[in-house]
């Protein structure tokens, strides 16, 4: 009885620290970049292996969350399903009238990312800020070695519009590396 009740607090203390999501369908033809900052989950599955992809794309002029699922026989062939653009959710509600939606409640333990004012030295996903406003000033450079990018980051505050530029240089030379904040001006 001991053993059965410890099993059921440990569930219910684990599934308290889930946060929870509405989740809509998206086709994602309207991405302007590529899957970035991904994050995996994978679990043991009665097919094989469950592979929980959550990354963040580029759509019109946000950063959107978005996830996907997929299942195998081994994890590389669940997190290659996962991660196919054409079986994605966005994790956030669309303008109704460019795209259809359906709307799933999720419950994950995957941390949330979002954009949200940065310091230098700071080590981030990429799509913690947003991308820079000029299309050519988003390509990616080097910089002693390392991977850099440009950045905008907006602040309204005091109802003023103040518009900040920076860069960030990825940590290595990983696909779904995180990146630090070099400078902001």
């Amino acid at each position: 009885m001991k053993k059965f009740c410890a099993i059921v607090l440990f569930a219910l203390a684990t599934a308290a620290h889930a946060e929870c999501y509405m989740r809509s369908s998206i086709n994602l033809r309207l991405a302007n970049t590529g899957p970035k900052d991904i994050q995996r989950l994978v679990t043991p599955d009665a097919r094989g292996q469950k592979c929980v992809m959550r990354y963040r794309i580029h759509v019109d002029q946000d950063w959107q969350t978005a996830e996907g699922i997929g299942y195998g026989a081994t994890e590389s062939e669940a997190c290659s399903q996962a991660i196919d653009s054409h079986r994605a959710y966005a994790l956030v509600e669309i303008v109704p009238e460019r795209i259809r939606a359906d709307n799933q409640m999720v419950c994950s333990d995957l941390p949330e990312i979002r954009v949200h004012p940065v310091r230098i030295g700071d080590v981030i996903w990429q799509s913690e800020v947003d991308m820079h406003t000029i299309p050519a000033e988003r390509k990616d450079f080097w910089y002693k070695r390392s991977r850099c990018r440009m950045f905008v980051e907006r602040d309204g505050r005091n109802q003023n519009l103040t518009v900040n530029q920076g860069i960030i240089c990825a940590l290595d030379s990983r696909a779904d590396s995180k990146w630090r904040v070099i400078d902001k001006y």
